[in-house]
């Protein structure tokens, strides 16, 4: 009878400690796709800026101002 309950508490151990170890392994990942996606959307971001006149430069700063008060606006209590 001990034998049974140690073998089921054992097994249940093991499978805690490899679902642990899996979902680090997918957190990582995640984390890594993440910063690689972040990486190409900065590039893309920074070579159309630099192609943009001061103008339009102006403009979208101004958007993403009023976008960022607007957003603090939101979230303030």
């Amino acid at each position: 009878m001990y034998s049974i309950f140690s073998n089921i508490l054992t097994s249940v151990i093991v499978i805690a400690y490899y679902s642990y170890k899996t979902l680090g392994l997918i957190h990582r990942l995640s984390i890594c796709v993440i910063r690689i996606i972040d990486k190409i959307v900065e590039a893309i971001m920074i070579r159309t800026v630099y192609r943009l006149s001061d103008t339009q430069r102006k403009v979208i700063m101004h958007i993403l101002l009023l976008v960022g008060v607007g957003i603090v606006r939101e979230l303030s209590p």
